[in-house]
């Protein structure tokens, strides 16, 4: 603990140095090589094409208003808020706060503008994870709502909902999204 070094002195000191070093040794020889960066990227391509043959029918608009469309991703969203939420979801309905407003660009760009790059990769490494991963991606959503549930019934307006939810920015914290969500 931190009084365990208190009365090594210096040879504490020279010790906290030594592993510090150490540490940026190991950390300089685990460097990718050129070709495992190539590795990476070409991960990183089949990654993104096998997502975006996944999500390809929610960018179909002869599809929009079928089972695999747009559409009912947001109705499923919609109805699971319900199910979590009934007083919520009756205040949003009766104000016409509609999911489209808001949803629709969540879950087309994979919550991509609600946070930061590192939580939107940590997101993704969820959503990667799970064979369900689109299901798992409503829940998010739902989740998301949920998360600032007290503020939106306060206001009770639907400027005020609108705007929290189109501009969520993060203001929860990743971390304690994912959970709810699962």
């Amino acid at each position: 603990g931190a009084g365990a070094g208190a009365g090594a002195g210096a040879g504490a000191g020279v010790a906290a140095s030594e592993a510090l070093s150490e540490s940026a040794a190991s950390r300089d020889s685990i460097e990718p090589s050129e070709a495992e960066w190539e590795g990476v990227e070409a991960d990183a391509f089949f990654c993104f094409t096998n997502l975006m043959a996944e999500v390809r029918d929610h960018f179909c608009s002869k599809l929009d208003h079928t089972e695999l469309g747009i559409a009912s991703r947001i109705e499923q969203f919609e109805a699971l808020l319900a199910r979590k939420d009934p007083t919520l979801a009756a205040m949003l309905r009766r104000h016409r706060v509609s999911p489209t407003f808001y949803g629709f660009r969540w879950i087309t760009l994979l919550m991509t503008q609600e946070f930061d790059l590192p939580d939107v990769l940590r997101l993704w490494d969820s959503l990667f994870a799970d064979p369900c991963r689109f299901d798992f991606l409503i829940y998010f959503c739902a989740a998301v709502v949920l998360s600032i549930r007290d503020d939106l019934l306060a206001h009770n307006d639907f400027a005020y909902c609108v705007k929290a939810l189109q501009r969520f920015d993060g203001r929860v914290p990743l971390h304690a999204l994912l959970p709810l969500a699962m």
